[in-house]
């Protein structure tokens, strides 16, 4: 298989900037509305809880939606998995607009969940049809970076719109998101080898399990899976310090994890930049180090905005080291499958979102306290898999 030069033509800067909007896309419908928890919960008459739900059911659905979609492109072709996804995320976001109940807000989640995860699980495969090596570690970066950026930036858009026009816009504003891929989508050729190996659907959780038993590839999914965990546990778990707590706007909320985002950029700069002079084991270590004390610094200091962003910055800079080398090792040690890693990476690393997401809800005590202490705990589970003997493999 060629790969191509990291100086690439202007199609392949089109497929780049595709990629990269598809990493986006379901982060942003997902997130954008954390923020407007409280307000759904009221126009719908429901309690917080339940609309939190709603975050968890979406998170679920494509973390299942992973192992099905990246095989799937593998037999069938990456377009023909594409565009049906494209078109599930803008009936979703239609029926997320109108929706009268929560029943009908799960269900738009749902199929905003399906159709964002193919463009996320197949542009992993993509990326790896082209390129490999350090390039194909920058290019993850890339999808990571924007993957990751989105629940951080898109919280302000949704807190904009709540507090401005109403929540029901940000569904809007989505499905104007995906529309606007829509002509880069359809100048996208097919990229799959015509020697990808097709998994038949039975056999998927045999090839997934053993995937998982590979030297250095169960440990460094479940160390990622878990810090997603953090992440989801702080988004999720916002609110309900800061405007349910502190009775601060969805606005003001809404930039909080925007402020953190250099922490995140910083890391996948960094991470891109030592793929040709770290070890992947060695760059893994050391992002999990960084998050775990940005989760302790979150327990020890006073729960304030400017502490918090401080603490949630520095955690942010460890994950995007973390990410996309896990990505690339896990890519790079199953080429003749692409479509199938990236469908075990989805589905592991989202899990883990929607762990945290759902442990909230289930935390007892006064949230200022119960969210940092869980974060703690996850962060440091998942640097002990990042310890582990065989972490990220000898590479």
């Amino acid at each position: 298989m060629t790969m191509q030069s990291d100086s690439a033509p202007a199609a392949d800067r089109r497929l780049i900037l595709l990629l990269a909007g598809m990493a986006g896309l379901g982060e942003f419908a997902a997130t954008a509305w954390l923020p407007a928890l409280p307000a759904v919960a009221n126009d719908l008459g429901v309690g917080l809880g339940t609309v939190q739900a709603t975050v968890t059911a979406g998170l679920v659905a494509f973390a299942l939606a992973n192992p099905i979609l990246g095989p799937l492109s593998d037999r069938i072709g990456r377009r023909r998995v594409l565009v049906p996804g494209f078109a599930a995320y803008l009936v979703g976001c239609v029926i997320a607009m109108a929706a009268p109940s929560a029943i009908w807000l799960i269900l738009a989640r749902i199929l905003q969940a399906v159709g964002a995860c193919a463009g996320l699980v197949v542009g992993r495969a993509i990326a790896r049809d082209r390129h490999d090596g350090a390039a194909l570690t920058r290019i993850m970066a890339l999808i990571t970076l924007v993957f990751s950026v989105a629940p951080v930036a898109a919280p302000l858009i949704g807190g904009l719109l709540t507090d401005g026009v109403g929540w029901r816009a940000i569904f809007l504003v989505a499905f104007v998101y995906a529309a606007l891929l829509l002509p880069l989508l359809h100048r996208l050729p097919e990229t799959r080898p015509s020697g990808t190996a097709a998994t038949p659907i039975t056999a998927l959780p045999r090839s997934y399990a053993g995937m998982l038993r590979e030297p250095g590839i169960g440990t460094a999914l479940a160390g990622s899976a878990l810090l997603l965990a953090v992440l989801f546990v702080f988004l999720v778990g916002a609110p309900a310090i800061f405007v349910q707590g502190l009775g601060l706007g969805a606005s003001v909320v809404g930039t909080f994890p925007l402020l953190t985002m250099g922490g995140f950029v910083i890391g996948t700069v960094l991470a891109a930049r030592l793929a040709d002079r770290m070890r992947p084991r060695g760059l893994m270590r050391v992002g999990a180090g960084i998050a775990v004390a940005g989760t302790l610094a979150m327990l020890t200091l006073p729960v304030a905005p400017l502490p918090t962003l401080a603490a949630m910055a520095i955690f942010d800079l460890g994950l995007g080291l973390v990410l996309p080398v896990v990505g690339s090792t896990v890519m790079t040690a199953f080429s003749s499958r692409a479509g199938l890693a990236s469908g075990l990476i989805g589905l592991v690393q989202i899990t883990g979102g929607a762990l945290g997401a759902g442990l909230v809800p289930a935390v007892g005590g006064p949230a200022e306290l119960a969210v940092p202490a869980l974060m703690s705990g996850l962060a440091g589970v998942a640097c002990l898999c990042f310890l582990a003997r065989d972490a990220g493999g000898s590479r």
